[in-house]
């Protein structure tokens, strides 16, 4: 019996049976496979060149579906039209050349996921086309990394001709067809969740194409494309607990870059520390990917790693690139920060190609400079000795100033005299002094560094003056990093509620921790971070079930 004969014999019991994981057996394309494909691939280049020829041989031996008697047939139009391209692509392809045999999977997963829309039977082929779709995305990945192949491509023009799609891109708009169908479908649940409480239909695919069109979507840089996404996951789709551990993690992981990319960085925290949480142990590379995300968002949000994390084998390396930067905003060091963060540390290009180096340098010099200001407070304060005064607690700008163009001299490579330093060794002068006055510095012998703009306290070479040292407290005090107001008259910052607060510390230097989570947590609707649905929506009047301990996820074991 001919191999084809045997092959589309087979197709058709699988349909007849309903039978979607053996279809997904048969349905394959990816190297390597068994003998009898090969000898497919040989049957059809000898015997159906003509597409005519081979689409009535197929009719014949894989009937549509009769409605009126279910035990004959079990295809459909559509899903005729797949399996013809699917021969088709066996007769024709070539795996040496492989800008043309993306090409023809991408035809083959279209016709495919067309196959899947159909209403009724559409259900069987979804294992198949989850295959397809991810082998057809491991290809454009790869792809991409090819460009001695890709620049002999001309780009896929859009519609309206105005913009143009990367092959990753169009690859990624290809596989969120079949993303939207699964999350849109129409269950005999209103929300999509079976009697046996978990996700039924298509339901059942879609973290498997979310994940591969983010995952191709982050690749081309175009993650900006992924909001509506987010928008139709939380607004159509189960709970993600209801699925496997491997689909929530990997979905997670995503959903945390998503937010870190956009600056909701106590989203990003949340869903990456859920990301972790939930991967296995032995998934080194996996959990590595999710903690270099995962510290950053929290060293932003005033969160630092412990040392203890060092045993873990995710962790060892890596720790390494982000205690410097945590320990100058410990202590208000900025000189020791914009060393951590610039070339000097030997982490800088690999903080820059995990996509961490800008958002830390931007948000975290923020949170430099409120340790800063608490230093200065705490050598220039002098405590009232009445403790009845009802003088708000203030802090000098000007001390501030000083302070500034102090670290500002030593980026420059300015060195302090050696008299200075071996009077203040010898207790003669008090270290407070340093910041009451302008700083004694000697300019090196061959002059200043040149300072690059984000290399300066504040403008590369130009000394911080009063103006911008008020402007920088002010936004201090707009993020609620600094309790108090501005004084700019006086050119002070005053502290308010020291006394009901416990002190001027504690009233004018808030956690940043406890800070930012409260502004972010306002933001957060319903308890649930934008695009992770926690909880089953439900019934007409939009309520909430708490499904924690109640679902299974798909696949687990009773």
């Amino acid at each position: 019996m001919p191999i084809i004969d045997e092959f589309l014999t087979s197709i058709s019991n699988f349909l007849q049976k309903k039978d979607p994981l053996q279809l997904r057996l048969f349905l394959r394309v990816e190297p390597p496979l068994p003998d009898q494909f090969l000898q497919l691939s040989q049957e059809l280049k000898a015997w159906y060149r003509d597409g005519s020829k081979l689409e009535a041989y197929i009719t014949k031996l894989v009937p549509e579906a009769d409605d009126g008697n279910t035990e004959v047939g079990g295809a459909w139009p559509g899903f005729h039209a797949f399996l013809q391209e699917y021969l088709e692509f066996w007769r024709d392809v070539n795996f040496g050349d492989l800008l043309e045999t993306h090409t023809q999977l991408s035809n083959l997963a279209n016709a495919c996921i067309t196959a899947l829309s159909n209403a009724t039977h559409g259900i069987v082929v979804l294992p198949a086309t989850i295959q397809l779709c991810s082998t057809l995305a491991r290809l454009a990945m790869m792809l991409d990394k090819r460009p001695d192949l890709t620049r002999k491509m001309v780009q896929i023009a859009d519609v309206d001709q105005e913009a143009r799609k990367t092959l990753v891109e169009g690859t990624a708009e290809s596989i969120q067809r079949a993303f939207t169908m699964c999350l849109t479908e129409r269950t005999a649940n209103r929300n999509g969740i079976g009697r046996d409480g978990k996700p039924e239909g298509k339901k059942v695919g879609i973290y498997s194409f979310a994940n591969m069109v983010l995952r191709l979507l982050f690749q081309c840089k175009k993650t900006r494309l992924a909001n509506q996404m987010f928008t139709n996951i939380s607004q159509n789709s189960p709970p993600l607990g209801l699925y496997p551990a491997s689909q929530r993690v990997t979905y997670l992981y995503y959903l945390g870059r998503y937010h870190f990319s956009n600056s909701h960085f106590y989203f990003a925290a949340q869903s990456l520390q859920s990301a972790y949480d939930q991967c296995h142990a032995q998934c080194i590379k996996q959990r590595r990917s999710i903690l270099i995300f995962l510290i950053s968002a929290n060293m932003i949000l005033g969160r630092f790693p412990s040392r203890t994390f060092l045993v873990r084998p995710e962790a060892a390396d890596v720790l390494d690139k982000f205690i410097p930067i945590c320990n100058s905003i410990r202590k208000g060091n900025i000189i020791a920060f914009k060393k951590a963060v610039g070339p000097e540390s030997g982490n800088e290009e690999w903080l820059f190609q995990q996509g961490v180096l800008l958002p830390l340098k931007s948000r975290c010099e923020v949170l430099v400079w409120r340790t800063f200001a608490r230093r200065v407070f705490l050598l220039t304060y002098q405590f009232p000795s009445d403790p009845n005064s009802r003088r708000a607690p203030t802090l000098d700008l000007e001390d501030m100033v000083a302070a500034a163009q102090y670290c500002q001299k030593l980026l420059e490579g300015w060195a302090r005299p050696v008299d200075s330093m071996t009077e203040m060794q010898a207790g003669r002068t008090h270290p407070n002094a340093l910041f009451m006055k302008a700083p004694d510095l000697v300019p090196p012998p061959e002059g200043p560094k040149i300072l690059g703009a984000q290399e300066g306290i504040v403008f590369g070479n130009t000394m911080p003056d009063l103006m911008e040292v008020e402007a920088i407290v002010a936004s201090l005090v707009q993020q609620d990093l600094l309790h108090g107001f501005i004084s700019h008259n006086q050119g002070k910052f005053a502290i308010l509620g020291a006394k009901q607060r416990g002190g001027p510390l504690n009233a004018g230097f808030p956690p940043v921790w406890e800070t930012l989570r409260a502004r972010a947590e306002r933001e957060v609707n319903n308890g649930e971070i934008p695009g992770w649905v926690q909880t089953e929506r439900t019934g007409m009047m939009g309520g909430v079930v708490n499904l924690t301990g109640i679902a299974r996820p798909v696949g687990s074991g009773e």
